[in-house]
């Protein structure tokens, strides 16, 4: 029995909402990690303001999106980029600097154990896919 008719049905199964919702939750990730990280060396830099990434409510609101069809939500995901904001905080210290060292680490772990869970929920995704085509012959 064949899994797939053509080349085209293949590309189909690797070009849907899950595999382009996962890559896209990566890249948000790892430009969280960035972020984090530029805040995490500049802990000491008088005046630096803290940033931050942004990308999961965004997600949302194109997965809620009821009216589009998958090519548009594909598009959609794929054009989607983190926001990046800057800080305002006020800060208690005297060079203006508003970066919380303690804060900023226990978010880089949250960040990077997403970005693992993330990166195994994909490698598993091509792992069935992959068993699928094989019909469970490795």
């Amino acid at each position: 029995m064949r899994l797939f008719n053509n080349w085209g049905d293949f590309l189909n199964w690797l070009d849907n909402i899950s595999v382009n919702l996962m890559n896209k939750d990566l890249d948000g990730l790892w430009a969280r990690q960035q972020e984090i990280s530029d805040n995490i060396a500049n802990v000491e830099t008088p005046g630096y303001k803290s940033k931050s990434v942004s990308f999961e409510d965004q997600l949302k609101a194109l997965l809620s999106d009821s009216s589009a069809s998958n090519s548009e939500t594909i598009d959609n995901i794929k054009s989607m980029q983190p926001q990046i904001t800057v800080s305002d905080d006020k800060t208690s210290r005297l060079d203006g600097n508003n970066v919380d060292a303690e804060k900023e680490n226990i978010e880089l772990a949250r960040t990077q154990l997403n970005y693992m869970y993330s990166l195994r929920e994909l490698s598993d995704y091509f792992s069935r896919l992959r068993y699928a085509i094989t019909d469970g012959k490795s």
